[in-house]
């Protein structure tokens, strides 16, 4: 009988101290005064590229991945934090034009992603860019024997 008591108990106290520690908790928020920007007018034009393993495309996604940009306007694609230091996360790559850019028909932007990983043959894909809408683009990567 001593048992069956000190164990309803202890059920009633957790029960009561559950709601106490949830609401103490919401009282310590640590990102309480960190204010993000919502202004995305420093950039547009966001674009996607997945890199693919050609005969695998579905099951193998290449990873650490050197890539440079060249062409006529590579200094007006920047990497998804506007810098000009591009990495893949995984096997995809995030690129943005840089507020400087007006893609249109008349005036495309174009640059050559050039990629070189592991195990696979370097390749280079020329983009063009003529609207501000988002772009993707997958770019297969031959496996070296």
């Amino acid at each position: 009988m001593k048992t069956s008591i000190a164990s309803i108990s202890r059920s009633g106290l957790l029960l009561f101290m559950i709601p106490l520690l949830f609401s103490s908790c919401q009282n310590i928020n640590p990102f309480n005064d960190i204010r993000f920007p919502n202004n995305t007018s420093n950039y547009h034009t966001p674009i996607l590229i997945e890199f693919v393993d050609e005969e695998q495309p579905n099951i193998v996604f290449p990873k650490n991945l050197t890539i440079s940009i060249s062409g006529p306007d590579k200094n007006l694609v920047l990497s998804d934090l506007e810098s000009k230091n591009h990495k893949t996360a995984g096997n995809l790559l995030s690129l943005v034009l840089s507020p400087n850019a007006k893609p249109s028909v008349e005036h495309p932007i174009s640059f050559t992603i050039t990629a070189q990983g592991k195990h696979y043959e370097p390749v280079s894909k020329n983009i063009t860019i003529s609207t501000l809408s988002n772009q993707s683009f997958t770019i297969p990567l031959s496996n070296r024997l």
